[in-house]
């Protein structure tokens, strides 16, 4: 599939084609990849209907792109959680390990949790949302592992990333406080594995 279409010239059309990028992309995170049409998309960045098949070939591509900026988005928020994790000792960082890793799992308080995994789990309708957030799913790892070799803390990434999300929709689900019920259920998993290695 062929990533983009040719970048717009004019300073006035990159800044029209973003705006529907960022509006597919708000879209996709708090209603999944079915409410991403070009009337939805065209309304939500203040733009005319036309603008969307103008720039966008299709509305695949058009999610492939949304689906790409969202990713990236969590890739920076884990970067940025590996980034300070590294500037710590190795033993400051061990004693405040659960807390990067979760503000490398999970989005800043500024999105809806519900929402967050609703359209995680809505990706699956989406061939190019499922395949942009695989692709994104591999950096976050990398961030996570990275805290975790930091700390000394012998734990494949994956199993963080699984924990995380595993107690999120368990906690969404039952009511409680995810980030919570998601950091005591990864200090408890993080023990086990300090315990085994030891």
């Amino acid at each position: 599939m062929a990533e983009t279409t040719s970048t717009p010239k004019s300073l006035k059309a990159q800044i029209t084609r973003t705006s529907l990028v960022l509006a597919a992309a708000a879209l996709l995170r708090e209603q999944g990849p079915k409410a991403v049409t070009y009337r939805k998309v065209a309304k939500w960045a203040g733009a005319a209907s036309s603008s969307v098949g103008y720039y966008f070939d299709s509305v695949t591509q058009l999610l492939h792109e949304a689906g790409r900026y969202n990713i990236q988005l969590w890739a920076e928020r884990a970067e940025r959680a590996a980034v300070a994790a590294e500037s710590l000792s190795s033993d400051e960082c061990r004693a405040r390990v659960v807390d990067l890793l979760i503000q490398a799992c999970l989005p800043d308080e500024s999105v809806a949790l519900t929402a967050h995994y609703t359209q995680l789990i809505a990706a699956a309708d989406s061939d190019v949302v499922t395949e942009a957030y695989q692709k994104g799913r591999v950096l976050l790892d990398a961030a996570v592992g990275r805290i975790l070799a930091h700390s000394g803390i012998d734990m494949p990434p994956r199993m963080v990333g699984t924990i995380v999300d595993g107690a999120a929709v368990a906690a969404i689900s039952e009511g409680y406080d995810v980030r919570e019920f998601a950091s005591n259920l990864l200090r408890d998993t993080i023990d086990i594995y300090v315990k085994a290695s030891a």
